[in-house]
Parts: C-alpha cells; structure tokens; sequence
C-alpha cells in the first residue's frame, strides 16, 4: 500500500496535538505535516554543554546566554525591599558542585515555577546571567525540570514562533513527533542523480537537520537542500510555461493597419526613442505571432514605457478586441487615464477606468460597457479580478509595476480571456542574472536611455536644514516640493503626521501643504494628488505612496528623510517622481545614521542616476534574497521568504542567487526532456499544487 504524503495527512494526527490544538496550528496557516515541517525556527541556540561556577568565573568574557544545570538546595520567598512585591529565589548547586548559581522569579512566574520545583529536583537553566558580589543570578531565562528525553537542553535546540495559546516547550514536542512518526512519508522528488551530483541531502533526512541538527554546519546543509527543492519547484514551473509558449496558438489574427496606430503616432508632441522604437517593434513581432506574447518591459523611471504599451493597445484595437491595462494604486491608474486621454484626444478610441472608490452607479455603467465591448482600454487596479467584470473580447493584458501582483491575482485576470497576449513592465530595475531566473518564461525588453529634454537629477546630501532652505528657494521661484518619509514598523501615519504639522505650523507656515498616506482613503488620496497637480499644493509631504504614478513636472525638489531605511531602488523610484519637466531638478537625502552599509548605499544612490546599475548595486549589497520576498517580486512565491534564519546561516550574500541559478539548470534540462513532465509525476503534482494557476497559461493535464 503507498504511504501517505506529509502534504496529505492532517497535523491532528501528530501525536500530542489532536483537533483542539490544530485549531491552534491552523491559524498559522498549519494544516499539515508537511505545513508544520516548514515552519522552521527563527533561531536555534547551542545548549549542548552546561557551564559550571567554576568556569563561568574563570571566563575573561561571560557568554551572553549561558546553559547551566544542578541540583535544588534551597527555594526562598520574600518581599522586595523597594516594591514590596514577593521574589523567588532558588538556590541551585551546579552539576560539577564547583559553586552555586540563583534563579529570580517575580509575578506570575511565582506560581508557574511553584507547580514544578522541590528541594533535591535537578534542573536546566538557559538565559542571562549577571555576576553580582552575592553570586551569580538568572533573572531573564527557560528552565525544565530535567527528566529523560528533554528536547529544550543537551542539544542544538531549535525556537520557534508560536501563539500564546501554543507552549514553545510543547510545540518543539509535536515537531519531534511529527519527525519521528512521518518524516518517512515525505516523498522524495528531486532526482537521485540530482541529489548525488551536488550532494544534498534526502527530504527525510533535511526535514529532521533543519530542526534538530548535531551541528550548525549539519543545519545549514538541510536549509541547503530544502531550500534548493523549494527553488527548484519554481523554476520547473517557470520551465513549463516557458516550453509550452512554445506550442500554445492564439485563437486570433492581427494585422497592421495603421488606420490609428500612424495619426496617432504623428499627432504626438514628441518623437520616440531609440530604445522606444526597439521595444514597440519586438512587442508587434509578438502580437503579430501565431503564438501568445509573454514579455517583460523593463524601463527605467521616466523611460516612456506607458507609450511604448499604449501602442500595443492600438494594435489591438485595430483589430476589434479589447486591452486591460493593470495598475498597482489608485494613483497611477489615474495617472494613466488621463494621460492616455490626452495622447488619444480625437481618436475614435474609446478608454475607461474601473477602480476602488467609484460610485455604485458609475462603477455598474462601466462593467456593463466593458461586457458589451464598448470600451477598448480599460485601465484598472484590483476592482479588474471582481467577478462581475466580464470582458467582450479581451486580447491583451498590460500589468504594470508588475511586482506588486501576486500570482494568484494574475491569474484571475488571464482568466477572463483565451490565450491572451501578455505584456508586463516595471520600473524597477531587475538585475540580470536575476531577471534571467525569475522570469524565465518571459522574453525581455529594456529601454534604457530617456526622453529628449530631460535633464539628470541632482542628487546631494544635506543636512535636514540646510535641505528646507533649497525648498524654501524653490517654491519662492513658483515650484513644487516633496518632503518623503520612510515607513517605521506601520507607524508611518503617525510620523508623516507630526512632520507636517511641524512643517504648516513651524517651518512653512507661509506655504500650502499638502499630507499623503496610506491610511487615507482613495477619495482623499485623489483629492491631495489633484490639488498638487493644479499647483494648490505647494509642498506635498508623504510615505512612499508617492513611489509610483505621479507626474508632476513642476515639482523640482525632493527631500527623503531618513534616505538609509529605503533600498536603492525604492530610492531610485522616489527620485524618479521630479525631473519630469525641462527644469533642473534636485533630489536630497538626509540620513540618520552611521552604518557602514546603509552609507554605502547611500553613497552608490549619490553618485549614480541608472537604475539598472544601481539594480545591480543593490544585489551585492543587500543580497538576492531581499528580490525573494513579496514586496519585490509577487509572483516569487516561495516559502524561504520569510525565514529569519538564512542570513545568519549563509554568509555568502548571493548565494541564494547561486543556488536559484542552479535550480533552473536543473529544472530546465529536465523539462527540456520531459516537457509533459510524463516521468516526473510527483514534480508535476507539486507544480500544479504551488503555481499552476498562478503562471499565466501554464494548464498541467
């Protein structure tokens, strides 16, 4: 009889949890074995060998968590001479019977540690320790009654985060028996030849290092490993969707006409670029394929990638179909709309917005016109995947900024069309060997020079004051400001709000400023943009909502408080929102800080206005696995995103591009063989589980 997968089998069955506790479990997202191995601890401490009194005393540098064990001699309670509140205190004389140590217990500890301790019990303490004239005391510390079988001491000991109805003592229980009763059913899918060539360990055996391993060096090899199958997934859907492009015909034809496409085009204030032409030409040869489009526009901040698509969305409806242009914000739909409302105006091309925040009416009347065909561009935000939103005939699908979708939200989208043509462009930047893995599937444009007219932007380091009296200059000359704040653990509402208060009150009190940030609603958002665009603000003071979708080329300055709590290409995107006019621009940062890479960054951000170079700047310093997560890259869905422990774990800052790089060779030697993946079933069970729906025509039969 085949064994179950860990991936089918309840966590309820684990011995010790059962269906109340997996209540528990579910609401971290636990619902499986194979859910629970995956939740690996944030840290794992050395409790191998206890210290003893002798030895602590005999050390030049006390270790800041020490491990010790002994015997109870003594358990004292007494009153604090200051408060007045009961103390503990239990006398202990350590395993070597070389001195004694004490442990501090105040409030509820009282009576949690009353349940367990007796005069005679041995016992294990870890935590710290202060060295006093009256000996040595633990104050802030775990200690376990010592029994047979402890898991929490004589070992490499693994911490978890858990709730507070879960006991991190009892859950490192239920790991363990989760290890021991089903690590055996964790199916093995990477190739034998695979796992040998590089040596990895089992799945099984992985599963175990990674929470209960011997050493450090044996942890770090299980990390290794299910980090790579976790990357190898990814890159064999990746794989998939890039070899069936290959054989998957559109159910249309397109032709250039240029009944819209040459008026258009002639009718523009300005002539396209070098760079612009390129991408419009390889976007056409795919339009014109038999095949369906699948390309990634990558252009740096200001590059005209909008008309480069709206070009696109011309041909398109040439030939009688429809275009969704998707936007991350509320912001930047509105900017495309009316920007392409302009370049159209006299053109018989019929463009709509669907967003968050409209009237019901409104909102009803453009879904019905979306359906009966007579809209031809609908630009949107989320309110696009709602059910109710059918389209007529929807051809191509334009995403932009696309890192801030995730792939289940694309999906939706592809979904309400039959092989579209897909474009997806972003404005940040993405290195090229990591362009190379994640997007394997996609074919690649870049437009790197920008428009004729445009001026490189300043970019200094000031002090906060010295960068008010350069607003204060260009205000006074009838331009605009941006004063940007960093967001700090969720509290940016409360620091953008005190800062422009100070700046209404105190130090512009003679301007008008404006506030922008998340927690206002569209309504809002949309009234603050508008009055910064028609010149009623003069200073716009903000969060990094103003990232993308805002063009405003009379705004010249730019101040970026605190410039070393952002990345370079979140820098890079701010910078990009002045310097949009024929007037010089400054950008200037001010920083908080003496770090030494934070200045480094900074540094690289002053010196250099590419954002492809600073791209690549950004890897080296900050390492592949910050593109990992899903403020970089929505579709990177992978489970290593989220675990503290890998940095400590590999010192070599790329190497999880290293190993992401190697998983696609892997992957894509495979599926070149196997495109079907017919002799690799359990590789395709888990692409269909993790990515099927999520890629945009990857279909696993």
């Amino acid at each position: 009889m085949k064994k179950r997968d860990i991936s089918e089998i309840s966590v309820q069955f684990v011995k010790g949890i059962g269906p109340k506790n997996s209540q528990y479990l579910e609401k971290l997202n636990v619902f499986t074995v194979e859910d629970l191995f995956y939740r690996f601890p944030f840290r794992s401490e050395d409790r191998k060998t206890p210290l003893s009194v002798k030895k602590i005393l005999s050390m030049a540098l006390i270790p800041e968590l020490c491990f010790m064990t002994g015997t109870i001699q003594k358990i004292i309670s007494s009153k604090s001479p200051r408060r007045r509140a009961q103390i503990l205190t239990v006398v202990v004389e350590d395993h070597e019977k070389s001195g004694q140590f004490n442990l501090l217990f105040f409030k509820q500890r009282i009576k949690y540690a009353l349940k367990f301790l007796e005069v005679g019990k041995k016992i294990a303490v870890w935590g710290n320790i202060n060295l006093t004239p009256s000996g040595i005391f633990f104050s802030n510390f775990d200690f376990e009654i010592l029994k047979n079988g402890t898991l929490s001491f004589f070992r490499i000991v693994p911490v978890y985060k858990t709730s507070k109805n879960i006991n991190l003592s009892i859950y490192r229980r239920w790991i363990f028996n989760a290890l021991e009763s089903y690590s055996r059913n964790a199916v093995e899918f990477i190739p034998n030849s695979v796992l040998r060539e590089f040596a990895f360990m089992r799945r099984d055996e992985a599963f175990k290092k990674v929470h209960f391993p011997e050493t450090f060096e044996e942890q770090a090899k299980a990390y290794k490993r299910l980090k790579f199958e976790d990357f190898f997934i990814y890159e064999c859907a990746v794989a998939y969707n890039h070899f069936s492009f290959k054989k998957t015909k559109k159910p249309r034809k397109y032709t250039l006409k240029k009944n819209i496409l040459t008026p258009w085009r002639k009718n523009l204030p300005f002539e396209f670029t070098e760079g612009q032409k390129k991408a419009i030409l390889e976007i056409f040869n795919d339009l014109l394929s038999p095949y369906p489009m699948h390309r990634l526009l990558q252009g740096d901040v200001g590059s005209g990638k909008t008309v480069v698509a709206l070009s696109a969305a011309l041909l398109i409806k040439e030939n009688g179909f429809q275009t969704a242009f998707l936007a991350p914000t509320l912001n930047l739909a509105w900017q495309h709309y009316e920007t392409m409302k302009k370049l159209l105006k006299g053109l018989p091309v019929n463009i709509g917005i669907l967003v968050g925040g409209m009237k019901a009416k409104e909102k009803k009347e453009m879904i019905k016109k979306i359906k009966e065909g007579q809209v031809d561009i609908v630009i949107g935000t989320h309110a696009i995947f709602e059910e109710s939103v059918k389209f007529k005939n929807l051809a191509l699908i334009i995403i932009d900024e696309q890192q801030r979708f995730g792939l289940y939200q694309k999906a939706i989208l592809t979904q309400k069309a039959i092989s579209p043509d897909i474009l997806v462009m972003t404005a940040t930047p993405i290195p090229r060997a990591l362009a190379m893995t994640l997007f394997g599937d996609l074919e690649k444009t870049e437009i790197r020079e920008l428009p004729s007219g445009r001026k490189p932007v300043e970019t200094i380091q000031l002090s906060s004051d010295e960068a008010y009296e350069r607003v204060r200059k260009e205000i006074e000359k009838g331009h605009q400001a941006y004063i940007v704040y960093p967001v700090i653990e969720n509290e940016d509402e409360k620091n953008v709000t005190t800062a422009y208060k100070l700046f209404s009150q105190e130090i512009f009190p003679d301007f008008r400023i404006g506030l922008l940030h998340g927690k206002l609603s569209p309504a809002e958002k949309k009234k603050v943009l508008d009055d910064f665009s028609k010149r009623r603000i003069q200073i716009l003071v903000s969060t990094t909502v103003v990232e993308v979708g805002i063009d405003v080329p009379n705004a010249t300055i730019m101040i970026i408080e605190g410039a070393e709590n952002f990345g370079l290409s979140t820098l890079h995107q701010l910078r990009g929102r002045i310097g949009r006019g024929s007037a010089k621009s400054t950008c200037i940062v001010t920083v908080e800080t003496a770090d030494a890479r934070a200045l480094k960054r900074i540094s690289y951000f002053l010196k250099c206005n590419d954002g492809f170079e600073l791209a690549e700047k950004d890897l080296i310093l900050r390492g592949a696995g910050q593109y990992f997560g899903t403020e970089q890259h929505g579709r990177m869905d992978v489970k290593f995103s989220y675990n503290l422990t890998l940095e400590a774990m590999f010192q070599d800052e790329i190497s999880d591009l290293k190993l992401l790089r190697l998983a696609r060779n892997v992957a894509f030697k495979i599926l070149k063989n196997d495109p079907s993946l017919k002799f690799a079933p359990e590789i395709k069970k888990r692409i269909f589980k993790r990515f099927a729906s999520g890629f945009h025509l990857a279909k696993i039969s």
